[in-house]
Formats: C-alpha cells, sequence, structure tokens
C-alpha cells in the first residue's frame, strides 16, 4: 500500500501549517506582556499531555542522564519544569521579535560583553558555542540588538513557509539565517560570515551524524557535532561559550571568555579533544539547570557505552 502524500495533501498541510503559524504569531504579540508565564506554563503542561512521545524522550533522556542521582519523582519533576519552560521560550520568542530594543535590553541582562568586543577587534569573527537551553533564541535576539552582527546555524521548519516566515523575522531585527543543508552551502556561508568578523552562533548538543565525533556527555559516547573547533582552526575565530539562564524574575545571558584550543599537532586528535572539552562546559551548564535543558530532543540515540563500545538502546531514543 503506497502511503506517500498525493500533491494536493501536502500543498494543503503546507498552507493550513503556515495560516496557523500566522494566527499564532499574531494571537502571542496580542498578549498582556505579563501574561506570558502563565501562558507558557499552560501551553507547556499542555503539551506534556498531548505529545507523549515527546514526554516519554524526555523521561528517558532524564533516566540516562541523572538515573543515577536523581529518583524517579525528581526526574518527572524536572520532564514537567522543562515542558513548562519551552513553553514560555516559545511564548517570549514570538512576542520579543516585535519589541523595542530598549524595552529588549530591559527584560532581558547581558553579561560579559567584553569578551565579544575584544574579540571581535581581532578581526576574524566569534564562534558562539551555545545549547538548547534557556530561551536560546531570544539570546539572539537580544545580542543582535545589542549592535553585533550575527548569524545564525539552525534548521529550518519543514513547512517552507513556516520556514521563510521565520527567517523574515530574523531579517527584520538583523540576524542572518544560514539553513544546516545543503551542508556544503552551510559550510561555506559560515566560513564567510567568520571572514566578515561576524558572530557564527553554533549548537553542539543535539544528535549528530555517527561521521561526527564521540566524546563523553552524561557518561556515554555520543557523536557530536566539531564545527566550532574546525571553524577556528580554519580561520582563527575564538570559542566564546554564552548561554542563557531564566531567573525568577528575569532573563539572563553569560557571555564567557574564549575557549582556549589545546593544540598538538595532531588535527583529528585536536578536533576530538576540544569537542570533548566543549561538550564537558555544555554538560556543566545543564547540570545547574536542568529544568532548562530541552530535553525532548534525542540527544542520546546513538549512545554507546563507554566502556565496551555497545549501543545503549532505549526505547523512543
Amino acid at each position: 500500500m503506497d502511503r506517500r502524500k498525493s500533491p494536493f495533501r501536502k500543498n494543503f498541510e503546507v498552507h493550513l501549517g503556515y495560516l496557523l503559524f500566522k494566527l499564532w504569531a499574531f494571537w502571542v504579540r496580542h498578549l498582556p506582556l505579563e501574561s506570558l508565564q502563565s501562558y507558557g506554563d499552560f501551553m507547556g503542561t499542555l503539551a506534556l499531555y498531548l505529545f507523549r512521545k515527546r514526554k516519554r524522550i524526555a523521561l528517558n533522556n532524564l533516566h540516562l542522564a541523572l538515573g543515577k542521582e536523581k529518583n524517579k519523582e525528581e526526574i518527572e519533576r524536572i520532564c514537567r519544569e522543562s515542558f513548562k519552560n519551552i513553553g514560555k521560550d516559545i511564548m517570549e520568542t514570538s512576542y520579543y521579535y516585535g519589541l523595542e530594543k530598549s524595552y529588549l535590553k530591559m527584560l532581558v541582562k547581558l553579561e560579559g560583553k567584553e569578551h565579544l568586543d575584544h574579540a571581535l577587534r581581532e578581526g576574524n569573527g566569534v564562534i558562539g558555542l551555545t545549547a538548547h537551553l534557556g530561551n536560546f533564541p531570544l539570546m539572539a535576539i537580544r545580542i543582535v540588538n545589542e549592535g553585533y552582527p550575527l548569524s545564525l546555524l539552525a534548521r529550518d521548519p519543514e513547512n517552507p513557509k513556516v520556514a521563510k516566515m521565520i527567517t523574515s523575522y530574523r531579517d527584520e531585527v538583523g540576524m542572518e539565517s544560514i539553513p544546516d543543508k545543503p551542508r556544503t552551502t552551510c559550510v561555506s556561508r559560515c566560513l564567510k560570515a567568520l571572514k566578515g568578523n561576524r558572530i557564527l552562533l553554533l549548537q553542539i548538543d543535539q544528535n549528530a551524524p555517527a561521521t561526527e565525533c564521540w566524546v563523553d556527555f552524561f557518561g556515554y559516547l555520543v557523536p557530536t557535532f566539531k564545527g566550532p573547533v574546525i571553524f577556528s582552526l580554519r580561520t582563527g575565530a575564538p570559542i566564546i561559550p554564552m548561554f542563557i539562564i531564566r531567573n525568577p524574575d528575569s532573563l539572563q545571558i553569560t557571555i564567557h571568555p574564549p575557549f582556549k584550543l589545546n593544540t598538538t599537532g595532531d588535527t583529528l586528535q585536536d578536533i576530538t579533544s576540544n569537542i570533548a572539552r566543549l561538550t564537558k562546559i555544555v554538560e556543566a551548564t545543564i547540570r545547574e539547570y536542568p529544568e532548562q535543558w530541552w530535553w525532548i530532543h534525542r540527544r542520546f540515540k546513538r549512545a554507546r557505552d563507554p566502556k565496551t563500545g555497545e549501543r545503549i538502546f532505549h526505547k523512543h531514543l
């Protein structure tokens, strides 16, 4: 039985998804600012019950990463809070795209910008290393609004009309979007951004192909994107870790000092060892704020036991 969708159905779904997305954006932008938190809590809680597969993935990830340290009740609490925070992230990002720069600066604090200023004066660009932690889309908006040239490497939604709309939002605030596919074009545009002395914002905390670097993450070997180190070795651009954290009454971006690469002359070993160190920085931040990481991603899909090298088979990963 042929399960492929007809062109008419595909076209209908694309346009319906686009319409719903536009209605969503319109609705959110007309809400009172003070209501975003409560709506985000509600949307996250609703998603917890509607998207059962994502809930199972999140719980499985949590059991793998933190099961030896936290009991079942604590893991379930972190899962609930993670969904609520994702709801808040989505609500705020949809709303904040249209905010005045001065208002956004007041709502989202920025610490450590001197590290960006010093690095950009060198003229090689900056590789901003971050994760799916806190309201990471809003971090990019806030940095652009501070006056920094920023290019975001992003995976576009499958719906091309929705992807185009999101790109137009980024264009409005002065943010360059670099789609992750096709790969050759993506790499070329990333290098061009660094050559133009821009901030290239990258994330290494999602499931990667098996051809990438295998490094330790929460006690398991997982393939991890090696782009930040390769780009840094190739261009001289420093890698600067930066994260955004949700506090009870504000959002806080912290830009850390540049990451110092360890180089031995063995390029392959240098790439792997430095990616391993960067992954540990990400892991440490997640451990500090576990409720704010997006556990819904299949980060441990290809995870292996570090001692035996055997695949960790876990349902729904």
